[in-house]
């Protein structure tokens, strides 16, 4: 059998994380390295880890989502690896149909199935590339026009030497990790599709994609981690500037929501601090964002006057 390495970084997820080992504890692959890194929990992740005894444990201070999950790999000892968010499930073929589509085609850097998104109502759409289809083109040009890793980290196997080769996930960037580890391995390899769901991944209140300025600021900066690359081959020039206009459109629309909304509320020190970050990673925006404000307000009076 060929080890595959899970590691689950967990943050005061212990409502969650159970569902988590147990879809791993449930793959059709048997041989399996199951580590949760537990960085900083203040509440009971530790409990429910220790009721499963093939789980690993490792604590280490909070230095972030990308340090624990580098720190998950470091004590693993297989030769591929899934990184699982705590708040998300393996489907129980997942590890099985992914490895074997790595081990036809040993060229390739990572294979990636399809997600399922869903909260507590059921399921849910996604943002971004389509969660249920097999990239078609070039997989660079492809994610950087979309500012998108393709998929969640818990629907992709990768191969271990090269997410090392490459030097893992960088520190600082734990809102938009995943997609500066997919850009830098599929600038140098290829990647194959598992055409199949292998990841169920959950929406919640307290999913950091719903800290609107943090993931804005994360977005952007992922995009421009590319940039010195771009400048040496220009034919991705224009799904670079596409990309960081989307994470500007994208993120920086709801976090003016959320201004809009904290304006209404008196919060005007929460205000300026959103619009400090508004105007530093989406400066068009932030510039006509006085305009856009005025025109919901106005819009607002003329439907509570009806």
């Amino acid at each position: 059998m060929t080890t595959v390495s899970v590691i689950i970084p967990c943050r005061n997820y212990a409502h969650f994380v159970g569902d988590a080992i147990t879809s791993v504890l449930n793959q059709t692959h048997d041989d399996l390295d199951l580590i949760v890194v537990d960085y900083g929990s203040t509440d009971e992740t530790q409990d429910v880890v220790a009721r499963y005894p093939e789980a690993r444990l490792i604590q280490c201070s909070n230095q972030g989502f990308c340090i624990a999950r580098n720190i998950g790999m470091q004590a693993s000892r297989g030769n591929f690896l899934v990184f699982l968010d705590a708040d998300d499930m393996l489907t129980p073929d997942a590890i099985a149909t992914s490895l074997a589509r790595l081990q036809c085609q040993p060229e390739c850097a990572f294979a990636y199935g399809h997600e399922c998104h869903f909260n507590e109502t059921g399921p849910v759409p996604s943002r971004g590339l389509s969660p249920g289809k097999c990239l078609k083109g070039d997989p660079y040009a492809e994610m950087l026009r979309a500012n998108h890793p393709l998929r969640a980290p818990g629907a992709m196997l990768y191969r271990r030497n090269l997410v090392e080769r490459i030097g893992g996930f960088t520190g600082g960037l734990d809102g938009s990790g995943d997609i500066d580890l997919n850009l830098r391995l599929v600038r140098e390899y290829p990647i194959v599709c598992n055409d199949r769901v292998v990841l169920l991944t959950r929406i919640h209140g307290t999913n950091t994609t719903r800290s609107w300025g943090y993931m804005l600021s994360q977005a952007v900066a992922a995009q421009k981690v590319q940039k010195g690359f771009v400048a040496q081959h220009s034919i991705y020039r224009s799904h670079y500037k596409a990309g960081l206009r989307l994470a500007r459109e994208y993120w920086g629309s709801h976090l003016e929501n959320v201004i809009g909304e904290k304006v209404v509320a008196r919060e005007f020190q929460a205000v300026a601090s959103d619009l400090a970050v508004l105007a530093r990673y989406a400066p068009g925006r932030f510039l006509l964002f006085p305009l856009r404000l005025s025109v919901r307000r106005l819009r607002r009076l003329r439907s509570n006057s009806r």
